[in-house]
């Protein structure tokens, strides 16, 4: 999986598009407020779009994986 936890910066009320490629059915969970979780089928050029409201750090993990795909750092 890339990126492996790599560190985002973003600003709060930005539009922010994860991009995924994926050869199995996985689902992406955003850890923000509001909170998101994304089902990612098994192709490629998936868009997920989103927005994060409060300023902090949000983990975005691969769900059945328990892997951390990156932290947007939202101020």
């Amino acid at each position: 999986m890339t990126p492996s936890n790599e560190r985002i910066d973003a600003t709060v009320g930005e539009k922010i598009t994860l991009r995924v490629s994926s050869d199995t059915d996985e689902e992406i969970h955003v850890h923000s407020v509001p909170e998101y979780s994304f089902a990612v089928q098994p192709t490629a050029d998936q868009n997920f779009t989103f927005t994060v409201d409060v300023p902090g750090q949000v983990a975005i993990e691969v769900h059945h994986h328990d892997k951390t795909l990156a932290t947007l750092i939202v101020r």
